[in-house]
């Protein structure tokens, strides 16, 4: 078995692979193997890891969004089955805020929406205590969205649709 150490070195090594129908199969082993990893919280770290093998922002970079919603998906899955749902969601938005501003059509206002009411939702639940710091993690993300919402222009009218 991998630990999650390794393979962020193998994610790591993977991002500069020039020949792209190689880097791809490489890509989906790699996001394979991180979905096998023994402890479910490593398994989640590896998969998010694995989203940013399939959206590079270079000039000759993958763009990938079907491919990197998949990832950021499936390692909701992971978290929700192994029970880490609280912690996992509050750190997913983060990333899923990342890829929305790099303009992944596949990441929309909506998806975040619905993430943002998962979170708040599992919040509210009395198996999901997360603790203070998370809680302030969260808080953090929401006041970014604000922000962003406040500080308009075209970041600004992305972010509009999504309610607090």
């Amino acid at each position: 078995m991998f630990c999650f150490g390794m393979i962020a070195v193998i994610i790591e090594s993977l991002s500069v692979v020039p020949a792209p129908e190689l880097a791809l199969r490489l890509y989906l082993q790699c996001a394979e193997y991180s979905a096998k990893l023994l402890k479910k919280p490593d398994q989640c770290r590896a998969v998010y890891a694995c989203s940013h093998l399939f959206w590079v922002d270079d000039q000759d970079g993958i763009k990938d969004g079907e491919r990197v919603l998949l990832c950021l998906k499936r390692s909701l899955r992971i978290a929700n089955a192994a029970q880490q749902m609280a912690n996992v969601t509050r750190v997913a938005v983060d990333l899923y805020l990342y890829y929305f501003e790099k303009g992944n059509p596949q990441i929309t206002a909506s998806v975040i929406q619905g993430l943002v009411d998962l979170i708040k939702t599992e919040m509210q639940s009395d198996s999901a205590t997360g603790g203070p710091a998370s809680d302030a993690f969260f808080t953090s993300t929401l006041r970014y969205i604000q922000f962003q919402k406040q500080k308009g222009g075209a970041m600004g009218e992305k972010y509009e649709p999504i309610k607090m």
